[in-house]
């Protein structure tokens, strides 16, 4: 998955294939192309127009496909849900569930990405690992994207053009299910993982360079590189498994059944792409044509 031996020439045609972040399906009995768009939680909107054959896909497509319905994740509901999940039980808050040198460790990094905030570690002892977790890698990303704006993401972006073209948005995934993803692991795991990141910051501040230079240059093959290299705090297998590949196979089986219905639009994470185990090669796998818009 991570190294493949070919000639200089393949190598080239591989690169210039995979430099490319929208991609169209066909094939395997499908009367109309449907398409995949790598995206980036904390992309600014203002690469879509960078972006070949967006304006086409947006036009032909019947529907958007999210990891999760964009507006079901802003309702109350769902809003006081998610925040609920992210509340540690009473007797495991964070000031209990680590030790006072890992705690040091943590609010040490912590207090580097929020103290210009007027934030404090003691102020989030009552949230799971997890959170605070991800909360730090977050801003460990923004960083890169000097542009950030909350209100201009370009994953939801792509979303908002579709919708007012017309096309609607479903989930691949529901709200339950990212809380679980997220949040409702082993407490003691997340801990552990908390203090970890904390100690390799400087490995997890590279490579989140190296995944926003990576996505900016619409690299995917790059991406995945940095994504598995451990010398700058890449995933290892089993994380893999977890949070990208055993995903990816779920949602082929869905979009293999919704395709064929509706042309599609799907939008998810650009690391969901690439590799033996990626969206891309699981959908050639299944008897598609897969290939970058031109």
């Amino acid at each position: 998955m991570k190294r493949l031996t070919l000639v200089l020439a393949l190598v080239l045609v591989a690169f210039m294939t995979q430099a490319q972040l929208l991609w169209k399906v066909t094939g395997n009995g499908l009367g109309r192309p449907s398409y995949i768009f790598g995206t980036h939680h904390m992309a600014p909107s203002t690469l879509i127009d960078q972006v070949k054959g967006m304006s086409e896909a947006i036009a032909g497509c019947d529907i958007v496909v999210g990891e999760v319905e964009k507006d079901s994740l802003m309702s109350p509901e769902v809003q006081a849900r998610m925040a609920q999940a992210m509340i540690a039980p009473p007797d495991s808050t964070l000031n209990k569930v680590l030790s006072p040198d890992e705690y040091s460790i943590v609010e040490k990094v912590f207090n580097k990405y929020f103290s210009n905030m007027g934030v404090k570690l003691s102020q989030m002892n009552s949230l799971k690992p997890s959170a605070i977790s991800t909360q730090m890698q977050a801003m460990q990303a923004i960083k890169y994207f000097p542009n950030f704006d909350t209100n201009s993401l370009i994953d939801v972006m792509v979303q908002n053009r579709a919708n007012e073209a017309g096309r609607p948005s479903v989930g691949l995934e529901s709200v339950d299910e990212q809380i679980d993803l997220l949040f409702n692991g082993s407490l003691a795991e997340q801990a552990k993982g908390l203090v970890e990141a904390c100690r390799q910051d400087e490995f997890f501040q590279v490579q989140s360079a190296a995944l926003a230079d990576a996505y900016m240059a619409q690299d995917l093959d790059k991406l995945l590189a940095v994504m598995t290299d451990a010398t700058i705090g890449g995933d290892s297998e089993e994380q893999m498994d977890a949070l990208i590949y055993n995903r990816n196979r779920s949602w082929v089986e869905k979009l293999i059944t919704i395709m064929p219905e509706r042309a599609c639009l799907v939008c998810v994470g650009a690391g969901h792409l690439p590799g033996e185990q990626g969206l891309l090669q699981l959908l050639r796998d299944a008897g598609y044509t897969v290939e970058p818009m031109r």
